[in-house]
């Protein structure tokens, strides 16, 4: 299969423009989410995002900029939305940094600061995914105060100026998320005891954290729609256990989305998931107020296989990648942003071929459920593993990889370079150009 699609990948890119404008000549029979940002499902079953009035696809990525240095596991990773670390009171990465066009790792004459709001903004991305929002609502209490490094993240206020900027200056929507009690994020216990689904008092804060949220941002101009969970039905290593009391946690995740409906009448309410066909019947039976599957999935450069067909069947709405991706590095051959390229362009193929009004050159129509995308991940963090002020190779079993080793500090289609002389420093990787490319029709980035 992967070498049926490369094959056919230069033919099938030729037609790409086509489906890229969208398809809207079927009579809607249905659609779900809000009055201002809604799928549609057209009358041959095929489902499009529309954001006022006009299709969208969503080319995004996942957005959780980090200095070297730091890390959740040490309590010192900041919030991003309030870097400012020379106190010129412009936000460090928003506006700051530079892209090393060279890649020598110094800042030549030509490299000015542009901040990676201008190269989201060059890369075509229309959408970013923030996995979690801080707020300083009162009805929050000490949720979050517990541990430092929550409280460091997320104990105070959002900064919505700088999300309003982001869409007004930049066109980029946000998908706004909740951890949903994994990591214990929301919870409001500590992480050693874990979050327990069947507790109600856990689940009074979590609906009130998902409260907090709505009520910060709903009225506005950035909103894309809500995102609920982070592949929790799958994530036993994330301190939750969504997993063993599953039907509990589908209770909960359809609680809260009636109340985010009730709460938000403009916008669509997702949930995040982890791809297991069998949990596709508990959604039709728990999940009846969810708009939009997402799904986090790793599954080879062939693309996302019986995902998109299987949806379709058993629980049928539209359907995107909330986190997608490979790294750009193995033990073998050091860096290699070939292996990285592959991954992702047998990925994006898959979408566009499921997306409305796909096909493949070979088998024909595709699913028609694919709303689009989120990239794993913008940029190289460096805490993933080992010290944080080193950008570490991972030691945990990959399947897909040519080393067979997850090495998550390289999953950026963006990195900080060899991390000296200017922490905001951006090197745009290949896997960058091609999404580009297809996102803009021109690659206009650094490595030409």
């Amino acid at each position: 299969m992967k070498r049926i699609i490369i094959l056919l990948s230069a033919a099938f890119f030729l037609i790409l423009s086509y489906f890229q404008q969208g398809f809207c000549s079927e009579k809607i029979i249905q659609t779900r989410g809000g009055t201002k940002v809604f799928a549609v499902q057209h009358e041959n079953g095929d489902w499009e995002l529309m954001v006022d009035g006009k299709p969208y696809f969503i080319k995004g990525v996942l957005f959780s900029p980090v200095k070297i240095g730091e890390s959740p596991g040490d309590a010192t990773m900041r919030d991003w939305m309030y870097y400012d670390d020379n106190n010129n009171s412009v936000n460090d990465m928003a506006y700051e940094v530079w892209v090393d066009k060279n890649r020598n790792n110094i800042q030549d004459e030509d490299e000015k600061p542009v901040g990676d709001f201008q190269i989201l903004k060059d890369l075509g991305c229309n959408t970013i995914r923030l996995y979690h929002l801080p707020s300083d609502n009162a009805l929050l209490g000490d949720i979050y105060r517990h541990d430092k490094s929550l409280q460091l993240q997320y104990d105070h206020a959002p900064n919505k100026e700088l999300l309003r900027d982001l869409h007004k200056t930049y066109s980029i929507r946000v998908i706004m998320g909740t951890f949903l009690g994994s990591w214990t994020i929301g919870a409001g216990v500590p992480y050693k005891e874990g979050c327990d689904y069947t507790n109600k008092q856990q689940r009074e804060n979590i609906k009130k954290s998902v409260q907090a949220m709505v009520e910060d941002h709903k009225d506005e101009s950035y909103v894309l729609m809500w995102l609920l969970g982070n592949e929790n039905n799958i994530a036993t290593w994330s301190q939750c256990n969504a997993r063993t009391h599953i039907r509990e946690y589908y209770q909960l995740v359809n609680e809260i989305a009636k109340m985010v409906h009730e709460m938000d009448p403009l916008h669509p309410v997702a949930v995040c998931e982890g791809y297991i066909p069998g949990d596709l019947l508990l959604y039709k039976k728990y999940l009846t107020d969810i708009d939009i599957v997402a799904y986090n999935a790793y599954m080879g450069d062939a693309g996302f296989h019986d995902l998109w067909d299987e949806t379709k069947k058993l629980f049928d709405r539209p359907v995107f990648i909330s986190e997608y991706g490979l790294f750009s590095y193995n033990t073998i051959d050091g860096v290699n942003e070939e292996q990285q390229l592959d991954y992702h362009r047998g990925c994006y193929i898959d979408m566009m071929i499921n997306r409305a009004g796909g096909k493949s050159p070979v088998f024909g129509k595709g699913a028609g459920n694919c709303i689009g995308g989120v990239i794993f991940d913008y940029l190289d963090r460096w805490y993933m593993d080992g010290q944080p002020s080193v950008q570490n190779p991972g030691n945990k079993y990959w399947s897909h990889s040519k080393d067979h080793k997850d090495h998550e500090e390289y999953f950026g289609i963006t990195s900080m370079g060899d991390g000296k002389h200017n922490y905001f420093k951006r090197q745009l990787k290949c896997a960058y150009d091609f999404y580009q490319k297809q996102w803009t029709g021109k690659a206009v980035s650094s490595n030409e």
